[in-house]
């Protein structure tokens, strides 16, 4: 690589940029690299030696794990496990961290695990499933593919068409017990470096993990942590339809946990269904009456639908159950706003200045975005009005001591 070609770009972006053309070189000339793995990799040292003099131990095994999986990706030999022990010992021999290992070994057993090599996969893979949820439930993924085709082999040879008697073969027990660990642990989801190295999650392996998360809410239905995984990995992957479906059993089966019904509460907002967000209240009023929480998230969402008598009934249920008193009358400005009459808002706003001046600080800042609300840009004056309400939210609940 040219040092001109360099010049001028940060460590980060220079170590990008060669990555990215050994990559695209890779996919051209696969069979020839794959011939020849210790040439290759001799040739990547040498270069990283050359242009990236002093690269910390962690970048450079960054970019190893890079090239191994394209390696194992890209060549017509990545099912086979003679091949990929030998890309691996070259790897390894080319890194210099204290997680060298690991990072092999991530990449190796999910690369067996997309070329159904389940055995072999699990072998690479779990020493490594409390460090990531994904790991966990690719291992457990391999050990239910196993059972299925023990089952499939089992009932070939003996005719069988009908297993609904059948009890959990060994494998299956194992993949039970990896996910109750799973479940009991709570590893966080996508923490792994050697995950993060595709430019997006494999297809295949995010469909092995929903797999086995439905498989286990099945098998252990009384379990709420494999919910609280599938709500995480949801969020992260921002996948709205699975957040549904996970929520929707959660407050099934645990209609009685405040934890779920919060969620749900939220997300029915978030997706504009106010009726859901309703219904959500309701329950939780249902199952904890003397309780705070469900009186205001009924009063936020009187405020955002604009029905003033319920908001009137939840602000004076707040009053009676001892809330402090700023709480509904920050949440009167909010209202204000709401109903676009800005003066009234500052007025109440100003009230409030003198009334609790320990406040003075955060109501400094209210009355900045309450200017922009009467602005005659309504993009800008859509804009202010939402973050007004999201931050008087934030503060109530603050107050409160509810968490989001």
């Amino acid at each position: 690589m040219p040092e001109e070609q360099l010049a001028g770009l940060t460590l980060d972006e220079r170590l990008r940029k060669v990555r990215n053309e050994f990559l695209e070189y890779i996919d051209k000339n696969i069979n020839e690299i794959s011939a020849t793995l210790p040439v290759f990799f001799a040739h990547i040292l040498t270069m990283l030696s050359d242009s990236f003099p002093g690269l910390k131990d962690d970048a450079q095994d960054e970019f190893i794990d890079a090239i191994t999986y394209r390696i194992l990706s890209a060549s017509h030999q990545g099912k086979n496990i003679q091949f990929v022990e030998k890309v691996c010992a070259n790897a390894l021999r080319a890194k210099k961290g204290q997680r060298a290992k690991q990072g092999t070994d991530i990449i190796a057993g999910m690369e067996l695990l997309k070329s159904e090599d389940f055995g072999n996969a699990i072998k690479y893979l779990r020493n490594y499933s409390h460090l990531d949820a994904t790991i966990g439930a690719s291992v457990a993924y391999c050990y239910y593919m196993l059972s299925l085709r023990e089952v499939a082999s089992l009932r070939e040879k003996a005719s069988r068409t009908d297993d609904k008697e059948r009890r959990p073969n060994e494998y299956e027990l194992l993949a039970r017990e990896e996910m109750l660990r799973l479940a009991n642990s709570r590893p966080p989801i996508n923490a792994v470096r050697e995950l993060k190295i595709r430019e997006e999650e494999e297809p295949l392996i995010r469909r092995a993990f929903w797999l086995m998360i439905s498989n286990a809410l099945e098998w252990f239905p009384n379990e709420k942590g494999f919910l609280f995984v599938g709500l995480e990995k949801a969020k992260k992957d921002k996948n709205r339809e699975m957040k549904s479906e996970l929520l929707k059993i959660a407050t099934e089966r645990f209609f009685d946990d405040m934890f779920f019904l919060k969620e749900m509460y939220h997300f029915r907002l978030e997706t504009g269904d106010g009726d859901g967000a309703t219904g959500v209240v309701r329950q939780m009023i249902q199952q904890f009456p003397d309780g705070l929480e469900p009186l205001y998230f009924g009063l936020m969402i009187s405020l955002l639908s604009m029905k003033k008598t319920t908001y009137d009934g939840f602000r004076k249920l707040l009053l009676m159950k001892g809330i402090p008193e700023h709480i509904p009358a920050i949440m009167d400005v909010a209202y204000q706003v709401m109903n676009n009459d800005p003066r009234q808002a500052l007025a109440i706003l100003r009230e409030l200045k003198g009334k609790f001046p320990r406040f003075d600080f955060y109501f400094v800042s209210l009355e900045y975005l309450l200017a922009d609300t009467s602005l005659q840009d309504q993009k800008r004056n859509k804009r202010a009005r939402k973050v007004l309400i999201d931050s008087i939210d934030r503060f109530c609940l603050n107050e409160l001591g509810i968490e989001r």
